[in-house]
């Protein structure tokens, strides 16, 4: 499935960063040149801040601008950061210096970097936009000394000979950490990834096709488009009908010049003046009032008839406060976006950008009937409410998206060094999608649909009377057992006690009873993300409770390896209070007095309490929670590992990453247990689950899995029976046909089902 144009180890993108990226003479001297200029720099404040501005118009990139000052240079982080995006500029530019006059012509020794980037050497050639917009004044460096030295390391690689695949990646890569640009939601698509879907939608280059690529980073799209365009055209000589657009300039110049070697531009081939068509332009902001009008640009309002691209990755609540608001209302105008108020704010609600991106740029830019394909995150497809909008596949006034297909990649990392659980959408617009559509999980890159490298499977929504719902994903065979399963559950499930943020706190470990009704602790300092003191107390024993911790559950077993200090009225919902708090457990409240600081900084705390409710107050914290008989299993992971709690002297409390019922007798838990491990109802729960996601095992499992109420009937009773037996060593295919028995699930079925699980390959 590799595309032959991947960079090899001695392509000239990976030659360019030997040459001239971090760890070549060439790239520190000139970043350590531009480090010690910034040092010394009055403005250096300002200018790093209106720098971050310019590039990161979201304000995502959380935490580098003024984070930390490393020891050796005396920057922050986000100085850094400037002086090596500065550098990078400057190779970009000199690249296309290189290109243009095929290394035989000497770089003006008088230039400053400001009017380099203003792009009036290349104005001189022709290009009217071959040039930073906007750009924050850099000319407080000098950087003219070094332009000679780094323009001769460019020369000697012949850039002309770069045969396709974007030639500034692996620099930009080089040159900023995975951390810099995955918060800005930066994942450069893989050359081979980008040909590929090209290849399903039908993009094979025809002259009278038309394609755009509305996040097209540095242009690994565009480039591949182009290469298809020129075929046996030794010169691409039709411009404008591969088109790119991204919000970061640096991006944009890239892109630029990727644009002018793939489409092999010499300075002879086209007279006058030229537009090279790739455009700084914010998709989502400028929405409402359209990206051009027939003025400004000779785009206009064109439609094209392939949309394709990979958009950021960022959720809403990484977004900055004024972005978040000056884009409200597009998340709205799409249904995206249900929160008001000071929700809206805060960034409450799991939105990913991309799906905004998705449907903004179907709708501005793609024609009817045409098609496209956008990488996106495959937990749109698989999590609760946060994407239910965006699962309508609706454009504003009724317009319809079919879903041609989804491609699954969560099993792979095709993305360098990130773990994002990565899917494609392949969209034609002007229809409605109707279901089931098509789906497919690859499990390796050889690309073999017949074999195990993709599984061809068929996609739904779980609840058919909401388009919304999660969908359900199975192979062929499967579909009449599952469907026989889902419904509402009787059954409520709950999270686990949440401290908010106070794990190193209310965590603790009993170390001795010093007298009844007292207990000596330790808290567990280690299990907060935050630096917490360690110290030990004695304090009354009444809140102190078994604790099960994520790694304390697994199939049939838990075992509490640590205590917790409820701190919580189960039946208000808040804090105890501090008057009872100081009555009944002064040194309990001693204790906490202690860390008071640090619980009243929780932001969970502060978001969603008042100052008058007790500091250490909690959440997911319920009578429910205090039940001595439970079932509890991981909401992590790819597998359902639920487990029978029966607490002997006081109840036993699972964490926020348990979900938990429940039970009112321990032979309806066994039940409820049984059930859940079942192979026919795990089965369904990884059809409609995110499989290996922080919410495969949610509370809202049970909204879709019907598990009816324990009433002692003979099915039940033989169920928990033979769960106990499973549990000790048992036959689970006996527990698997007791459950199918509980649905009227038939053999036919239950094979299909079995022979489904088996291709998933998680038995």
């Amino acid at each position: 499935m590799k595309n032959k144009r991947a960079p090899g180890a001695n392509s000239v993108s990976v030659r360019l960063v030997r040459a001239v990226g971090m760890g070549s003479r060439i790239g520190d001297g000139f970043i350590n040149c531009l480090e010690t200029q910034l040092l010394h720099m009055g403005t250096r404040s300002r200018l790093t801040q209106d720098w971050r501005a310019y590039t990161n118009p979201s304000g995502s990139m959380l935490g580098t601008s003024a984070v930390g000052t490393d020891k050796v240079t005396g920057l922050t982080a986000g100085e850094k950061m400037l002086c090596r995006q500065v550098y990078y500029v400057i190779v970009v530019f000199l690249a296309a210096w290189s290109y243009l006059t095929q290394g035989k012509i000497p770089f003006p020794k008088s230039i400053e970097l400001d009017s380099l980037i203003k792009g009036s050497l290349f104005e001189n050639m022709g290009f009217t936009n071959l040039k930073l917009e906007g750009c924050p004044n850099v000319n407080g460096f000098d950087v003219r000394p070094h332009l000679a030295g780094l323009l001769d390391s460019i020369n000697q690689l012949e850039l002309a000979s770069h045969n396709g695949g974007d030639l500034f990646r692996p620099l930009y890569e080089n040159l900023l950490t995975t951390k810099m640009r995955h918060a800005a939601g930066e994942h450069y698509t893989p050359e081979w990834l980008a040909a590929h879907m090209l290849d399903q939608i039908g993009f094979c280059g025809e002259e009278e096709a038309t394609l755009i690529d509305p996040a097209c980073g540095s242009g690994i799209f565009l480039v591949e488009a182009i290469l298809r365009r020129r075929g046996r055209r030794d010169c691409l000589d039709d411009w404008g009908q591969v088109v790119g657009i991204d919000v970061n300039p640096l991006a944009v110049l890239a892109a630029k010049v990727n644009y002018l070697i793939a489409a092999g531009y010499r300075l002879s081939s086209c007279p006058g003046d030229l537009e090279i068509p790739v455009f700084q332009h914010d998709v989502v902001l400028g929405d409402n009032d359209g990206l051009w009008n027939e003025v400004n640009t000779p785009l206009g309002s064109r439609r094209f008839d392939y949309v394709v691209g990979n958009p950021p990755w960022i959720n809403w609540e990484s977004l900055s406060p004024d972005y978040r608001l000056a884009t409200l209302d597009s998340w709205k105008k799409y249904g995206l976006f249900s929160h008001s108020g000071m929700d809206t704010i805060l960034g409450k609600g799991k939105k990913d950008f991309s799906t905004l991106m998705t449907l903004a740029s179907a709708n501005r830019f793609l024609r009817m009937q045409g098609k496209m394909a956008f990488l996106i995150t495959q937990s749109v497809f698989k999590s609760g409410g946060s994407a239910e909008g965006f699962r309508r596949f609706s454009l504003p006034g009724g317009i319809g998206l079919k879903v041609l297909m989804v491609e699954d990649l969560s099993r792979l990392r095709p993305f360098a060094k990130a773990s994002n659980r990565t899917a494609i959408l392949y969209l034609q617009k002007g229809s409605p999608t109707v279901y089931p559509v098509r789906y497919r999980l690859w499990n390796d890159l050889s690309g073999d649909d017949q074999g195990k490298g993709i599984l061809e499977m068929m996609a739904e929504p779980v609840n058919p009377a909401e388009s919304g719902s999660p969908w359900i994903t199975y192979a062929g065979g499967g579909r009449a057992g599952i469907k026989k399963i889902l419904g509402a559950s009787d059954y409520r499930a709950r999270e686990g006690a949440n401290t908010g943020g106070a794990n190193g706190i209310l965590w603790v470990e009993v170390l001795d009873r010093p007298q009844p009704g007292l207990v000596r602790i330790r808290n567990l300092a280690s299990s907060s993300r935050r630096r917490i003191e360690t110290v030990e107390a004695v304090i009354e024993d009444h809140l102190v409770y078994p604790l099960l911790k994520g790694s304390d559950v697994d199939r049939w077993q838990a075992n509490p390896t640590a205590h917790i200090i409820l701190t919580q009225n189960s039946t208000t919902r808040r804090g105890i209070s501090l008057v009872v708090m100081a009555r009944s457990y002064p040194r309990t409240l001693a204790y906490l007095n202690q860390f008071k600081n640090e619980l009243e900084n929780r932001a969970a705390y502060r978001r969603y309490f008042r100052k008058t409710d007790p500091f250490y107050t909690m959440f997911d914290v319920g009578e429910y929670t205090l039940a001595p008989i439970k079932v509890v299993w991981q909401r992590f992971g790819n597998r359902m590992r639920a487990a029978v709690v029966e607490s002997k002297d006081r109840p036993v409390i699972p964490q926020e990453t348990h979900t938990m019922v429940a039970c009112r007798s321990a032979e309806e838990a066994w039940y409820l247990a049984g059930v859940l491990n079942s192979l026919p109802v795990e089965y369904v729960i990884s059809s409609y689950s995110m499989v290996g996601g922080k919410s495969f095992a949610g509370p809202n499992l049970l909204k879709f899995i019907r598990i009816p109420y324990y009433t002692e009937k003979s099915i039940q009773s033989m169920i928990a029976q033979t769960a106990r037996q499973v549990s000790t060593g048992g036959d689970r295919d006996i527990l698997t046909e007791m459950v199918a028995g509980l649905y009227g699930i038939s053999d036919a079925e239950l094979k299909g089902m079995k022979s489904c699980w088996e291709k998933l390959g998680l038995t």
